[in-house]
């Protein structure tokens, strides 16, 4: 099982789910390279900008940008969120728009291991939406 280095249980996953089965069980439903991709993000977001990346930000009633429960109404009823392969990503220095070019740029040089879609800013223009989907395409942008 893999762990995270820069983020906890709770900032990735509901805290529903961390209720219902457990922070084990919870780690257990996150795929190892997702979260190795996350990590990568965040550590090459650091080294350019000296900043962190948010993901749950429970203090401010934030707690569906990661592993949503199913029966959550943020999202649609299919949202790759449910499954565990999407997090809204919003950086600690507001940087928004760079941060999507950075995870852009990320997937088109194939340094990922998974997380190979972004939608368009235009559709979340607070925070980065990463996912990994079925695709050959490297990004896929889906567009509102």
């Amino acid at each position: 099982m893999y762990r995270t280095k820069y983020y906890t249980v709770h900032e990735l996953a509901h805290p529903q789910i961390i209720r219902e089965i457990g922070t084990v069980n919870t780690w257990l439903r996150l795929d190892s390279d997702v979260l190795w991709d996350l990590d990568y993000i965040r550590s090459s977001w650091y080294v350019q900008h000296g900043s962190g990346i948010f993901v749950n930000r429970l203090a401010l009633g934030l707690d569906s940008r990661g592993l949503r429960p199913p029966n959550d109404p943020d999202g649609s009823k299919y949202s790759v969120h449910k499954q565990g392969k999407a997090f809204d990503l919003e950086p600690v220095n507001g940087k928004v728009e760079q941060l999507w070019c950075h995870v852009e740029r990320l997937i088109l040089m194939g340094r990922l291991k998974k997380l190979n879609t972004l939608e368009s800013l235009n559709f979340t223009p607070g925070w980065v939406h990463v996912a990994n989907m079925n695709t050959d395409q490297r990004p896929l942008i889906i567009e509102p």
